[in-house]
């Protein structure tokens, strides 16, 4: 039975884990989607402490994509940029907010096109050597307007950024 319910919740997206004692959750995990040929993809959600610790994301992944980046985006000196970042951290008891114009994933060079509906496995590793592992789907992109950032260290995906730039 607790097997049959943990397996629920992780088709569900709503907690996922490698490890059952992790006190990381993943709220409501989604990508908008992109027109086609885009080469950068954005991955949003919350991230939920229930520990007494604060917990710290030092890497994550997805077989979906070449590579996942964590990044801020932020105005400095009057321009919005996207700041790689080389961790997370989650305050115990806290949430964490990865939304458009804040912290979020950057999904570099996806393997194939992703439209809305599919669904994209990511890998959250934890300093502890814990990680979790969760479903993100694909949603349509109902943002009138995506703001254009500029990666803060000129090196996001190789060196393309989702301005291209």
């Amino acid at each position: 039975m607790k097997r049959l319910l943990l397996s629920l919740l992780l088709q569900l997206g709503i907690f996922s884990s490698s490890f059952a004692d992790t006190t990381l959750n993943v709220i409501d995990p989604w990508i908008p989607e992109t027109p086609p040929g885009a080469k950068v993809m954005a991955g949003f959600m919350q991230l939920q402490n229930t520990g007494p610790t604060t917990v710290i994301i030092t890497s994550a992944s997805s077989p979906a994509f070449e590579t996942v980046e964590m990044h801020l985006s932020k105005e400095v000196d009057g321009i919005a940029r996207m700041l790689p970042q080389e961790s997370l951290q989650v305050e115990a008891t806290k949430t964490l907010v990865l939304q458009p114009g804040s912290y979020h994933l950057m999904l570099i060079k996806p393997h194939k096109r992703l439209t809305a509906g599919e669904n994209v496995t990511i890998k959250l590793v934890l300093q502890d050597g814990k990680s979790v592992e969760f479903s993100a789907p694909v949603k349509k992109n109902t943002s009138k307007r995506t703001p254009v950032m500029r990666c803060g260290s000129g090196k996001c995906g190789g060196g393309k950024c989702a301005s291209g730039k």
